[in-house]
């Protein structure tokens, strides 16, 4: 290929840069000794109750008659029960081929390919049987047959999202393959195949409730001369499915360990071809773009809720990457320099670590991996799009994967780009303001009071001022600062329950909490922070609509700001039913499994509230027609906001026996979906009110 597509690599390299260490070494020993350890338990487990189901077999019956041949006949089925449990997961085994991947094949791609055999020869790695890309902002390397690769030496895949090609530049793209060919070499990487093999067999055991287990139910429903064997394999069963728990845990956390080894080690390789910087650089970079991808399958979601598609996302999410360039290049100015070498980009915290079950290292501690020794290399920052051919089209293969694939939908007509374009900038137009304000607006309802109450405030003030508003500013400011130390506290307790930091115990006012009944300081945190929001924020929000109330009047467009906020007040009545509703069937919910046993009137009186609640929800939507609509962003009527909250505008309630037909779970999906949609509008119409605001505020003098 040509060599000026091929960044530069360092000048001097330590041949020892790569070596395995030994705590890399030592981890592999132990995954390896644990995998051993439990296919030499389960074997056993296969040859024992295969041996039991021999004897069941050949066992002679000495005195025949009803119930010896009762005896023998349940020992037979028995046994038989409990040797198929240990091998249905065969019935199940698949090679899990992913579906949302377009093939790059040699002779339609050559760039890419001599860039990928390039890095092959840089790092000593093999080279992969195929190279493809899919939508996200990823790249891994995975063996083409998972099964297979536990007996014969199976080539490797590669896999490119085409989203970390719009986000990176030309030497972190290379840092970032190269990272992947590093796991390419290693040898290790097989013992994740008999450690997923073994999930597989421990999961699926554990927790897969299927065809074996209805057959054991209804054994046991029958007479029990009959089904007094069910009953005695049922502990048997419930035993083996508790020490296979604990080595599901085991198995886990040893691989996850060496996992951390792994990357530690690829990114090594990282370093060999690119520096020490660009590796770093790009998991920076990377935390970006997949914060700017999500937000646009998400604007790609609400656009398809209207029937409004276009033909390249990725069109967007360059432009979306583009807009936040100026903020990122302001970050990365801004970030300290690091004694070991380059820009400082994670500082950890003196709390945090990974999980035990984590299967990356903390980027901090990657940033002090790769830059021990530091490497330098010159960047090159032209971008990996000049690496690819067609890549218009293969943007427009991915965005339809997406839609198929992602979204679940299948565009017909697709808008030109302009137009799509003006959709997300409606979409995201008021996403500035609502930040100016704290984001006090994004985790709470905006309280809306009586018209008079905001007139005697009104009344009390002559003059409006500059000074005024900028003291609302400062005073919500004050207001915020108890709530963010209350966050701070949930997101350390958070992490303390998940096992990802450092201290030992967790106190909350004097109290000292343990894992075990840490949950209890986080509910109290949360009750805190609500009790603090609800006592504290409602004079704020009476003081600053009465203020923009009072400014609209001066310029007689009162009437209009008071629409906006009575508009609000409607959706946030709603948001607040169907919340009512969705806590409501989940306290009933709970109600039922915590009970010994649930009686068929049980599961209808159920259903019958979950229908009762569909037509509450419903009858206000319904309400909403005598009222005048005022347009929100992408959205005109009222009759489009009921359709963006509900697909059809309505709550249809489920039908027949919600337990067995999946209807419960499409209940909790719709109001979730709904809940999820009507965050999205709150904030739209919380930023058309501030938007309102601003251009009352630009009058003053």
């Amino acid at each position: 290929m040509e060599t000026t597509l091929y960044p530069k690599s360092p000048l001097q390299i330590d041949s020892n840069l790569t070596a395995l260490t030994p705590s890399y070494q030592g981890k592999s020993t132990a995954a390896i000794l644990s995998i051993l350890v439990f296919f030499i338990l389960y074997i056993g487990l296969i040859i024992g109750l295969g041996y039991l189901v021999y004897y069941a077999f050949v066992y002679e019956v000495e005195d025949i008659n009803k119930l010896s041949i009762l005896v023998k006949l349940t020992a037979i089925a028995g046994s038989v029960m409990l040797f198929v449990f240990t091998l249905k997961f065969i019935f199940k085994l698949k090679n899990h081929v992913p579906i949302n991947r377009v093939e790059l094949t040699q002779k339609e791609q050559p760039k890419i390919w001599d860039f990928i055999n390039k890095i092959c020869d840089e790092t000593g790695a093999p080279r992969p049987k195929s190279i493809f890309i899919d939508p996200d902002v990823n790249a891994y390397v995975k063996y083409s047959n998972t099964w297979l690769s536990l007996f014969l030496p199976v080539q490797k895949e590669l896999t490119i999202g085409m989203g970390i090609i719009n986000a990176l530049n030309l030497s972190e793209f290379k840092a970032v393959i190269s990272h992947e060919f590093g796991h390419f070499a290693q040898k290790s990487m097989k013992i994740g195949s008999y450690i997923m093999s073994a999930n597989t067999i421990v999961h699926d055991m554990i927790y897969a409730r299927d065809a074996w287990d209805e057959a054991l139910e209804k054994w046991k429903r029958m007479d029990i001369r009959i089904s007094f064997g069910a009953w005695i394999i049922s502990p048997i069963v419930w035993g083996i499915r508790q020490v296979l728990a604990l080595f599901y845990q085991f198995l886990n956390m040893m691989y996850s360990s060496l996992s951390r080894e792994m990357e530690f080690n690829a990114d090594k390789v990282a370093v060999k071809t690119s520096g020490s910087e660009a590796i770093i650089s790009a998991l920076w970079k990377l935390n970006d773009a997949n914060d700017l991808w999500n937000k646009t399958l998400q604007h790609a979601y609400v656009a398809s809720q209207k029937n409004l598609y276009t033909a390249n996302l990725y069109q967007h999410f360059h432009e979306a990457i583009e807009e936040n360039a100026v903020t990122q290049r302001d970050k990365w100015e801004a970030l300290p320099s690091n004694k070991l070498g380059g820009k400082h980009f994670f500082i950890g915290s003196q709390h945090s670590k990974v999980s035990m079950y984590a299967s990356h290292p903390s980027n901090d501690t990657r940033e002090i991996s790769a830059k021990t020794p530091y490497i330098d290399c010159e960047f090159d920052n032209r971008s990996p799009l000049i690496l690819f051919e067609n890549m218009e089209q293969l943007q427009n293969i991915t965005t339809k994967l997406v839609y198929t694939q992602t979204l679940e939908k299948k565009p017909e007509n697709f808008l030109p780009a302009e137009d799509f374009k003006n959709f997300i900038q409606q979409e995201i137009k008021s996403s500035k303001l609502l930040s100016e304000y704290e984001n006090t607006f994004e985790n709470r309802f905006l309280n809306i009071f009586p018209e008079s109450e905001y007139e005697t405030i009104i009344s009390q003030k002559s003059t409006l001022s500059k000074s005024d508003f900028i003291e609302l500013k400062s005073e919500l400011k004050k207001l915020h600062l108890p709530i963010r130390e209350i966050d701070n506290q949930i997101q350390l307790a958070q992490e303390f329950a998940m096992g990802t930091t450092k201290l030992k115990t967790f106190e909350y006012k004097k109290v000292m909490y343990n894992q075990k009944n840490i949950t209890n300081a986080i509910i109290a945190l949360v009750k805190e922070k609500n009790e603090l929001v609800e006592s504290n924020f409602p004079e704020w929000d009476k003081k600053f609509a009465a203020f923009h109330l009072a400014l609209a009047n001066q310029f007689d467009q009162k009437s209009i700001l008071w629409a906006y906020y009575k508009q609000h007040e409607i959706l946030n009545d709603f948001f607040k039913l169907l919340l009512g509703v969705k806590n409501n069937l989940h306290e009933k919910l709970d109600g039922l499994r915590s009970r010994e046993e649930v009686l068929p009137t049980d599961l209808n009186n159920f259903s019958n509230h979950a229908k009762a609640y569909f037509e509450q929800l419903n009858e206000k939507l319904n309400s909403w027609d005598a009222s005048s609509f005022i347009p929100l962003p992408n959205i005109e009527t009222f009759e489009e906001l009921k359709d963006t909250i509900i697909t059809g505008g309505i709550f249809e309630p489920e039908k027949g026996a919600i337990f067995e037909n999946g209807g419960l779970n499409r209940i909790f999906v719709k109001l979730e979906n709904a809940t999820l949609q009507l965050q999205r509008l709150d904030q739209k119409s919380i930023g058309e009110i501030l938007t309102l605001h601003q251009e009352l505020e630009m009058k003053l003098d």
